[in-house]
C-alpha cells in the first residue's frame, strides 16, 4: 500500500471536476450546478494492484470517543452520496465528534480510472483493505466503522461474510439488499439488456444523466429511478444528477447482476455470499425507503434475517414519515436530516 497526503494538506476538494465538465466548457445551464465543497484532507493512496485512489478526511470539529467511521457511495456513484453541497451528512457526523472518511473506489470519482474491466471482487481484494489499512494506520485506530449506500452496503456484507472477524465495530447499509430477486426491483427489466451489453465496454451513465441534467426534476421516469420526486427538491434532483454519476464497466454490472442466479451474488471464483451468511458478525443497521426503485423494503427486510447481527429500519408513510422514501432521498432528501440522519448517528453512537 501507497499513502500519500497531498502536500497542501487542507484543499477544497470540489477543485477536481470530471473531465466531461472541463470537455464541456461548463456550458451555462451546467454552471449553477456546480458548487465548490468545504475543506477535507485529501490523501493519494495506491492498491497492491497498482490502482490509484482518492481519500478525503473530514476531522471531528467535537471531541468524542467514537471510532472513525468510512463512508462509501454506490454502484457509478462518489463521494457526493455524503458530502452533498448544503446537504452533507459527512459534515454533520464530524460537527458530531466522528472522524469521517470518504473513500472513491477505482473508476469514481477523481480515482484513477486505467481501464473499465473491474469486478466487485476488484473493490473486495484491492480497494477496501487499502482504505481500511490508510484509515487504521492515520486514526491509530484498531476498529472502524462503516456506512454504505446501495452498492457501498452490498459490499459491507460482502467484506464481513468474507471476514468473520473483520476490523468493523459497526456497519450501517443504506439502501442494500443481499438478494435482490425478493420484492419489486428496478434492476430486473435489464436483465433483457444483458445480450446488447456483451460486446460493450462500458456503460456511459454518468454521461447520459449529467447531460439530462439541467432537463431533470420535472417528472421525468429516469428520476424515479433514483428518487421519489415528492421528497426532494427539483435543483437538488438536477445536481445529483449533474455531479454524481459516472461510467460503469459492463464486467461490474455482469458480476453485480448474479444476484438473480439461483444462488445470488458470488465471486469470479465462485464463492456464494448467501451460503455463508452465518459468518457475518458486524452488529449492523439497514435503512430502507417505502418508494425506493431500486431494492424494495421487502429484500432489505430478507437480509435483515438473513444477518442475525442486523436490525432494520424503514422510511415512508405507512412508518410514519411526511413523504415515502426513495433511493437517494434516504440520505438527500428533504425531510433527511431530521428523519433519517439521527438514526444513523444514534446507531453509531452506541457502537
Amino acid at each position: 500500500m501507497m499513502l500519500a497526503l497531498r502536500a497542501d494538506r487542507v484543499v477544497s476538494s470540489g477543485v477536481a471536476i470530471h473531465a466531461l465538465h472541463r470537455t464541456l466548457s461548463k456550458p451555462r445551464p451546467w454552471r449553477r450546478l456546480l458548487h465548490r465543497e468545504g475543506q477535507a484532507e485529501i490523501y493519494d493512496i495506491t492498491t497492491d494492484d497498482g490502482q490509484d485512489l482518492v481519500l478525503r478526511r473530514i476531522v471531528p470539529r467535537a471531541s468524542n470517543p467514537y471510532p472513525p467511521v468510512l463512508m462509501l457511495h454506490g454502484l457509478a456513484a462518489n463521494h457526493l452520496t455524503w458530502r452533498f453541497p448544503e446537504r452533507s451528512i459527512a459534515d454533520w457526523l464530524a460537527e458530531r465528534g466522528h472522524d469521517v472518511w470518504l473513500a472513491e473506489l477505482r473508476g469514481h470519482g477523481d480515482s484513477v480510472r486505467k481501464r473499465y474491466d473491474w469486478r466487485f471482487d476488484d473493490y473486495l481484494n484491492h480497494d477496501i483493505p487499502t482504505i481500511i489499512e490508510t484509515i487504521q494506520a492515520v486514526t491509530e485506530s484498531d476498529e472502524i466503522q462503516w456506512i454504505g449506500h446501495s452498492m457501498g452496503g452490498v459490499l459491507l456484507y460482502f467484506y464481513g461474510i468474507l471476514h468473520p472477524e473483520p476490523p468493523l465495530a459497526a456497519g450501517i447499509a443504506v439502501a442494500s439488499g443481499l438478494d435482490y430477486k425478493v420484492g419489486a426491483s428496478g434492476f430486473k427489466p435489464m436483465l433483457a439488456l444483458r445480450p446488447l451489453l456483451e460486446p460493450l465496454v462500458a456503460v456511459p451513465y454518468g454521461t447520459l444523466v449529467h447531460l439530462l441534467a439541467p432537463a431533470l426534476g420535472r417528472g421525468l421516469p429516469i428520476e424515479s429511478f433514483n428518487v421519489v420526486r415528492s421528497n426532494i427538491e427539483p435543483e437538488v434532483v438536477r445536481r445529483i444528477h449533474a455531479r454524481c454519476f459516472h461510467t460503469i464497466p459492463v464486467s461490474l454490472l455482469q458480476s453485480l447482476s448474479t444476484t438473480f442466479e439461483d444462488d445470488g451474488f458470488k465471486t469470479q471464483d465462485g464463492f456464494v455470499f448467501e451460503h455463508n451468511v452465518g459468518r457475518y458478525q458486524v452488529p449492523s443497521l439497514l435503512l430502507a425507503g417505502t418508494g425506493d426503485m431500486q431494492v424494495s423494503v421487502e429484500a432489505v427486510e430478507h437480509t435483515s434475517r438473513l444477518l442475525r447481527s442486523a436490525e432494520i429500519q424503514s422510511f415512508g408513510r405507512e412508518y410514519g414519515h411526511e413523504d415515502d422514501y426513495g433511493h437517494f432521498d434516504l440520505i438527500l432528501g428533504k425531510r433527511a436530516q431530521t428523519e433519517v440522519w439521527p438514526t444513523i448517528a444514534e446507531f453509531l453512537e452506541s457502537h
